[in-house]
């Protein structure tokens, strides 16, 4: 009996572990790069809405410079959509709405109120690592011309979407960074402790206190940001 579990395990061992490579490969997650400056790894089919009930179909993605929509037109060149009288985009599973300009992904939403998310190019720390620009602020008006980067940003200028394929994965990797705000009552606030504390004032500012406390506030945390987004939503 002994020796049929031996030569057993021997078989199926080695197959469970090959088994399992695969699962962990396919686990690697995408990066987006100068060759490919996406939130997404491929343009996918989503839809615009508009004011007035109407809507677009397309094959979309969010372009990191700027946050910008884009889509496939049938010449298969790549397109920049404005965000007039745009309401809502929803690009496969995810849904956006524009705010300050930006495609931002609503997180949860309690009523009106909402949590997004901006994920956007940390271009400043390309800059300072690779040469470019004197490592000048992306915040600064000086340097909102892509020529400021230092270093070339595919995707612009209704590219063709077969080349950038080809080049998808020849580009720098671009730094992620995340940022959460809520969206209350039509009125932008960052979900920081600073943006938070100052949209409440003072007359709210012990109870805001006392809620951070009982609740433990994570502000890098969805699940934390969402008990928050009740708690200002019922101010």
């Amino acid at each position: 009996m002994n020796m049929i579990m031996t030569r057993l395990l021997k078989v199926v061992l080695p197959f469970c572990l090959f088994a399992f490579l695969p699962l962990h490969v396919s686990a690697q997650k995408f990066e987006p790069n100068t060759k490919w400056p996406y939130v997404y790894e491929n343009f996918t089919p989503g839809t615009i809405y508009f004011e007035g009930n109407e809507k677009s179909s397309a094959d979309l993605n969010i372009h990191l410079w700027g946050n910008v929509l884009h889509y496939v037109k049938g010449d298969g060149r790549i397109y920049q959509s404005d965000d007039k009288k745009v309401i809502r985009v929803e690009i496969g599973s995810d849904a956006y709405i524009f705010s300050d300009h930006k495609l931002v992904q609503i997180i949860a939403n309690e009523g009106t109120n909402l949590l997004v998310k901006l994920t956007k190019g940390d271009f400043d720390a390309m800059r300072s690592s690779g040469g470019g620009a004197y490592g000048s602020s992306l915040n600064s008006s000086a340097t909102r011309d892509l020529s400021s980067l230092g270093f070339d940003l595919g995707g612009m200028d209704h590219p063709e979407l077969g080349l950038m394929l080809q080049e998808k994965k020849e580009g720098r990797v671009i730094p992620i960074v995340e940022q959460y705000f809520f969206v209350i009552g039509g009125q932008q606030v960052e979900a920081t402790k600073k943006g938070v504390e100052k949209f409440v004032g003072d007359a709210k500012a012990d109870a805001l206190k006392r809620f951070l406390k009982d609740n433990k506030t994570k502000w890098k945390k969805e699940d934390s940001l969402k008990q928050l987004l009740q708690f200002l939503g019922g101010l």
